[in-house]
């Protein structure tokens, strides 16, 4: 770690999200605050959309927020708004996560003659030829940085600079008492097989696909019990799916769960049964923690497990989702195994030091106007 010479300004970074909620993006601007405090970056988290737990957890490690007031659908003023705020807190680089903030935050940036930082959390951008001007666009208005290599191979079609700084994690402390007091939370003992699926309740996570092969799960191994923490807009509609397989018993909807580690420290198995994604950061949360992980081979999943740091599944097939936590029960020997293999792996290539480092270094960089608009529209991705 980098500790920032005393005698200079600390360099000061707005983040510029939606939601304060809790969620995997979120979560990351969380850790980026803290950790960059010791290496002389002063954050400001703002939030636009909506409130939530990450903002009190933000000013409780020191990290001031700020949300503003506004609704759903484009709000012109909002640019302006954020402009005046760069202006009067001194902002030395504006970092928007996200197509939401990028075009909010690219004119109040201009505006402000504040450079910026831009990361892509998933290829979502690409979908929709609207959504694929912006990306054309970004390179000359933003330093863009992709949290996988696949997201950044999406990005080669458009020129300019496009850089891979994946998510990172702490490494928990051991702590061997948390488990029996966490599975005791979920009313499982200790010859339960507990799956998890930490994910927002959306179309795009595959929760219905999940449910399914945890109904065949169950077949197999009847001890099963699945835990899926996060709230979403298909809540109702999966515990009314649930309830129809005859699930109910044996599955547990957390809602939003504050303290993520007491969640992963219950789990037998991480699974995450998503047709999008980019890093998701609670697969790296559960490998920080030696829990077994099984997931669909999308985005950055597929370098993220490789090598037996995981097991890779392909989306949409119940069948083989089931079978791959089934091999997990009955293989004890296996799960710890990949246990061990995800935790070196976050160890290695996934840690919150790292990723801290690289950002910090970017924004530094940045602000000193290193990175010339003229001389990036060449650029490769990187």
């Amino acid at each position: 770690m980098n500790a920032y010479p005393t005698s200079r300004r600390p360099l000061r970074v707005a983040h510029l999200m939606q939601y304060f909620a809790i969620g995997g993006l979120e979560r990351m601007v969380e850790r980026l605050s803290v950790a960059s405090k010791s290496r002389g970056v002063e954050s400001l988290v703002i939030g636009y959309l909506g409130d939530g737990p990450i903002r009190g957890a933000l000013e409780r490690q020191g990290i001031p927020t700020l949300l503003f007031d506004s609704g759903p659908g484009l709000d012109p003023k909002l640019a302006w708004r954020l402009r005046s705020v760069l202006l009067r807190e001194r902002i030395d680089v504006l970092h928007s996560h996200h197509l939401g903030p990028f075009v909010y935050g690219t004119p109040a940036a201009l505006l402000a003659r504040c450079p910026q930082v831009h990361t892509e959390h998933s290829h979502e951008l690409y979908d929709k030829p609207r959504r694929q001007i912006l990306g054309a666009i970004m390179s000359p208005l933003a330093e863009v940085v992709a949290v996988s290599p696949e997201i950044s191979e999406y990005r080669k079609r458009f020129p300019g600079r496009c850089r891979v700084i994946p998510n990172g994690v702490p490494l928990p402390a051991d702590a061997p008492s948390m488990r029996a007091r966490a599975r005791a939370l979920l009313n499982a003992d200790e010859g339960s097989f507990v799956v998890g699926c930490a994910a927002r309740l959306s179309p795009e996570k595959n929760h219905a696909g999940l449910l399914a092969a945890f109904a065949q799960l169950l077949r197999d191994e009847p001890r099963s019990l699945l835990a899926c923490a996060g709230d979403g807009p298909l809540g109702d509609a999966l515990r009314a799916q649930a309830d129809r397989a005859g699930l109910g018993g044996r599955v547990r909807w957390l809602g939003t769960v504050e303290e993520m580690g007491q969640f992963y420290a219950a789990l037998d198995a991480c699974v995450l049964n998503s047709d999008r994604e980019g890093l998701p950061l609670s697969l790296l949360e559960a490998m920080s923690f030696g829990v077994p992980v099984v997931a669909t081979e999308v985005g950055g999943v597929g370098a993220l497990l490789a090598d037996g740091a995981g097991l890779l599944v392909p989306p949409r097939a119940p069948e083989a989702l089931a079978a791959a936590l089934s091999s997990l029960a009955q293989q004890p020997e296996l799960a710890q195994k990949i246990g061990r293999n995800g935790k070196a792996r976050i160890r290695e290539s996934y840690s919150i030091d790292t990723m801290a480092d690289r950002y910090v270094e970017l924004y530094r960089e940045v602000a000193k106007g290193r990175f010339l608009r003229s001389r990036i529209g060449s650029a490769p991705c990187a």
